[in-house]
């Protein structure tokens, strides 16, 4: 039987001069089991190391994160790495992680694998190409539905996905009308670790799961229209592919953008099989302070943040170090139901 690794190896871009953190990170990440190996953040970047259309990338920030991504692709090229999960350095998680890429894995499964008994028959009709006969969205439910066991990966075998996009700040459904884009939906009810849909934010995504699903649902599907890099898992060959296309071939944009062009197949880019997540598994720490402070790509303002806190991340490990260094594991609900509340 297959057993439920993370993946080959786990990465997280650091600027070396930003102590901070890294100690942040590698506390959160000892105490959720993750084993990481930091890869230097870049600050400068020869502009004769830029693919065409990069020189007109005039910030240096938006730059440097470019070229660290592309750093770590290369390493997975270069050491031949099957899979791997790369972090951005502030990003933050749930306590429970691993039982919820558990249940990642199982709606991951029912997207990807084929129908049990088969070999080319998918639960979602319209995987992996939506046809004129084929464009309906359909949705799966992990405990009732089922698929056949994947033999190279817990999320799928590695030939039915390129990229997962595990954490982010927006991602949408695809549209019924988009003709490039599998429709189907494998669905995670009663997920405790899912914030009331009333304090769900859905930053640069938009509203649909908080208006088509009950409460405490997350839903994986298709990435579409997804927005920053904070966390995001891909194999072998579409690391050879990205590596490719954003270093060699054009730069259009900041990172995140070009892998949403690779996902959504724009911008003569050619269509990925990536899949998302909402809410996110993954999301941006917000400490105590100035948030110019805690970016190192570009201007994020004046906004002060008096309180510490995850968006749609409940236990966040974060929020609740003093309670897991001290050895306390009545830990600090960011999001708690209203019922609980009032308790």
């Amino acid at each position: 039987m297959l057993r439920l690794e993370w993946f080959q190896h786990i990465f997280a871009i650091n600027l070396p001069s930003r102590t901070d953190h890294r100690d942040q990170f590698s506390l959160a990440a000892h105490f959720t089991g993750l084993r990481v190996e930091y890869v230097d953040g870049v600050t400068e970047v020869d502009e004769r190391g830029l693919p065409p259309g990069g020189e007109e990338i005039k910030s240096k920030g938006v730059r440097g994160s470019w070229r660290a991504h592309m750093n770590v692709l290369r390493m997975i090229v270069e050491q031949n790495i099957t899979t791997a999960l790369i972090f951005e350095d502030d990003t933050d998680w749930d306590i429970r992680i691993k039982s919820q890429m558990q249940n990642f894995a199982r709606a991951s499964r029912l997207l990807t694998q084929p129908r049990i008994g088969t070999t080319d028959h998918f639960l979602d009709p319209t995987f992996p190409r939506p046809t004129e006969d084929s464009h309906e969205i359909q949705e799966f439910d992990i405990t009732t539905d089922s698929t056949m066991t994947p033999t190279t990966s817990p999320y799928g075998d590695l030939d039915r996905w390129d990229l997962l996009w595990l954490g982010h700040c927006g991602n949408k459904f695809p549209p019924a009308k988009n003709k490039k884009t599998p429709l189907g939906r494998a669905v995670i009810y009663d997920d405790e670790t899912v914030p009331e849909k009333q304090r769900i934010d859905p930053q640069f995504g938009d509203k649909q799961l908080v208006q088509q699903y009950p409460e405490h649902t997350r839903v994986v599907a298709r990435a579409h229209e997804t927005t920053c890099t904070l966390a995001y898992a891909i194999t072998l060959p579409a690391a050879r592919r990205f590596l490719y296309e954003l270093a060699m071939v054009k730069m259009t944009a900041a990172t995140d953008i070009m892998f949403r062009d690779m996902c959504d197949g724009l911008a003569d880019r050619p269509i990925q099989t990536c899949f998302s997540v909402q809410p996110e598994l993954f999301q941006m720490h917000r400490p105590v302070g100035r948030i110019s402070k805690q970016t190192d790509i570009g201007d994020a303002g004046g906004a002060y943040f008096d309180t510490a806190y995850t968006a749609n991340i409940r236990w966040s490990t974060r929020v609740n170090f003093p309670k897991l260094v001290y050895g306390s594991t009545n830990y600090t609900d960011s999001f708690p139901d209203r019922r609980m509340e009032g308790e």
